[in-house]
């Protein structure tokens, strides 16, 4: 392996060791992105007369800032979820803080120096006193501030793409200390091939924003990446967390070949595994989607998606500038969910609150939001919301096969309260005459430790349960996903749930009622057989993922396939055949987190 301190030539073979944090592969070549925080600047001098022209170039500059960045949460929400879209609410917050608007107007008025050299020296001391602070919390915010820093500065500039993540060349590896969740937002996923940085984690914003776009991902190297000279040919292997640098004429053949045997492979299970049903003794095990839009609707029914597990109905919110009428949502859910006429599908009532609003809803930010007024605290509060959506979601239900999903459950008064107001807005609808499913059913999502602790009381008002995981997870260890000073902890929580996920599960069962999970566990092949040895039959994972997830199935249930050989084998034992074949071949399954099959994976039949 090479050594922390050396020069790298342009022509030397080398192979950095580091953590695999995204499988896949990819040759391509080196992009090094240098952070503009830490760029140097001509000095330019002001006199006083030019403060205030530097003052306007500045607020033009946040405004340019403040509406990339709710660009990027809209194309985050869409692409993933709200939820990891929340990261740019809070960076637009940074972006408008009042005092850190003083201290640059300060700057400016007295150094008299020009904006990009005051928010530069200002970003750079507000990252390092807050790295500085005891709060692993407040010291995880110092990305955040260095992220805003980052776009402000490039606005400044006046060409905000420069040497960014959006200007790259085809086949770029981008070699980064860090990269921020915007950069990663931004990336121009036609050309980069993966990315390679010093600082990372599995379970940050980048990470899963990766993941998401199916980038491969190594972090954790112990080189200076300055060493390596801007387009020098490297391949990147995602699965084992090596780089080879200069890479030989027989890496350089046998690299593509291998990532073509494996696309070969997987193509053909994956057009094996859509329609085939997974039981086990008898039982079904379903393998759901959890989707945001309708472009995320068609890919799980592409990908053999047994129904949707999640419907997430918040980006029909964020990406009105008004409050939607009840007949806007109604229309635009029609639209959508008439993709998945056939299948049952879970749409969860509006999840949002903390520093998750809305730009017409005033709500009062709160200094802790995730303990805070979230999911059916905040839709109790504010009552006409609920009436709304759940008056949209009556009149869909005699068109399609919906239940609906409470988000943060706590106390059997949230479900109850909610079923109030089911309640209420049927008898309005029959006054009306408009037709609606009597039958349609109410769920709570499991989030917190309280309600883990009351699921008895709230199988009592709930007509069916869905874990998510990622925020119940958090809660019981009181860590966050993001900070990476307790990641570890935030891992040890994802198997000490499991006990009391398995007694949700058997007390959900024992009512005849469905218990599934929604959450990044769902989807994390490392978890999947101890998901189904904990009795778990409903998955609900992102909908690239789920050829994975059923492969994953068929394999630990295979063993039970039992066939005379004279027989024809079925469905079922041909595709165990074929994996097996394809495992010879070199076909694997990713290692580790919530790796995903590329859009190409599933479209390049139709080319």
């Amino acid at each position: 392996m090479v050594s922390p301190n050396c020069i790298v030539s342009s022509s030397t073979r080398l192979v950095i060791k580091g953590e695999p944090i995204v499988w896949g592969f990819a040759v391509g070549r080196v992009f090094y992105y240098q952070d503009v925080l830490t760029r140097e600047f001509e000095i330019k001098e002001l006199n006083e007369g030019q403060v205030e022209g530097e003052l306007q170039r500045l607020l033009k500059a946040i405004d340019q800032v403040h509406a990339d960045l709710a660009g990027l949460k809209t194309k985050v929400t869409y692409q993933i979820d709200a939820k990891h879209a929340e990261i740019f609410s809070a960076h637009q917050l940074i972006l408008k803080d009042i005092e850190l608007f003083k201290d640059i107007e300060t700057g400016l008025k007295h150094q008299l120096l020009s904006a990009e050299q005051i928010v530069q020296d200002v970003f750079q001391r507000w990252e390092k006193k807050i790295r500085g602070t005891d709060s692993h919390a407040i010291k995880e915010s110092a990305n955040d501030v260095a992220d805003v820093g980052r776009r402000l500065l490039g606005a400044l500039i006046g060409d905000v793409n420069k040497n960014s993540t959006l200007d790259l060349a085809v086949d770029s590896v981008i070699f980064a200390q860090r990269l921020l969740p915007s950069d990663t937002a931004s990336l121009n996923i036609k050309n980069v091939k993966a990315i390679v940085t010093v600082e990372g984690t599995q379970n940050s914003h980048s990470a899963i924003l990766a993941r998401a776009l199916d980038i491969p991902f190594v972090s954790k190297i112990d080189v200076p990446i300055a060493s390596l000279p801007h387009g020098t040919q490297v391949i990147v292997d995602g699965e084992r967390g090596i780089i080879i640098i200069n890479p030989d004429a027989k890496e350089l053949e046998s690299y593509p070949r291998l990532i073509q045997k494996r696309l070969n492979n997987r193509l053909k299970v994956v057009e094996r595994i859509r329609s085939i049903p997974l039981q086990d003794h008898g039982k079904l095990i379903k393998v759901n989607a959890n989707v945001s839009s309708l472009n995320d609707i068609k890919m799980a029914v592409e990908c053999g998606a047994n129904g949707i597990g999640l419907y997430r109905t918040e980006p029909l919110y964020m990406d009105s500038p008004n409050f939607p009428t009840e007949e806007h949502l109604y229309t635009q859910l029609v639209k959508a969910l008439s993709h998945a006429r056939n299948q049952e599908i879970n749409i969860r009532l509006l999840d949002i609150g903390g520093d998750k609003t809305l730009p017409f809803l005033d709500i009062v930010e709160i200094k802790d939001p995730a303990l805070g007024l979230n999911g059916i605290r905040l839709l109790l509060k504010y009552p006409h919301l609920l009436e709304m959506q759940l008056r949209v979601f009556l009149r869909l239900s005699t068109k399609f096969n919906v239940k609906v999903l409470v988000p943060m459950v706590s106390l059997a008064r949230d479900m109850m309260e909610v079923q109030r107001y089911f309640s209420q807005e049927k008898e309005k609808l029959r006054r009306e005459g408009i037709p609606f499913n009597e039958d349609l059913l109410l769920g709570a999502m499991i989030e917190t430790p309280a309600a883990l602790m009351l699921i008895d009381e709230l199988l009592d008002c709930s007509d069916f349960l869905s874990i998510g995981t990622n925020d119940l997870v958090q809660y019981v260890m009181a860590a966050g996903r993001e900070k990476v000073e307790v990641s570890e902890y935030y891992e040890a929580g994802n198997h000490l749930i499991l006990n009391s996920l398995k007694d949700v599960i058997r007390k959900t069962e024992a009512r005849g009622k469905e218990c599934s999970i929604c959450g990044e566990l769902a989807g994390n092949l490392k978890f999947t057989k101890l998901l189904l040895g904990i009795g778990l039959k409903n998955f609900s994972v992102q909908p690239a993922l789920i050829p994975y997830i059923k492969i994953k199935i068929l394999r630990f249930l295979k063993n039970e396939i039992k066939r005379p050989a004279s027989r024809v084998p079925g469905p079922g034992e041909e595709l165990a055949q074929d994996m097996a074949r394809a495992d010879d071949d070199g076909f694997a399954l990713p290692r580790g987190e919530t790796s995903q099959i590329p859009d190409k994976f599933l479209t390049i039949k139709k080319m």
